[in-house]
């Protein structure tokens, strides 16, 4: 099975997106709502730590390219 963290992160995100809907829509238990947010908080950590991986990759190939100055990542 070949790893995509491309596609891990794009599947993430949209936990995450469908995890601050159903907290934001007041219908979970106190209960849920706090399994939700725990859910929630690694969900964010780990698309964080990717978007690093990202940024530091964008940086190197921006080094390795010729005379460009490096600067910080902007979309």
């Amino acid at each position: 099975k070949c790893y995509n963290p491309r596609m891990t992160f794009e599947v993430d995100l949209k936990k995450l997106e469908k995890i601050v809907e159903d907290l934001s829509s007041g219908e979970k238990t106190l209960d849920e709502a706090v399994e939700l947010y725990k859910s929630g908080l690694t969900l964010t950590k780990t698309c964080h730590d990717y978007l690093q991986v990202v940024e530091k990759e964008v940086k190197m190939i921006t080094r390795q390219n010729g005379k460009i100055e490096e600067s910080d990542f902007a979309p």
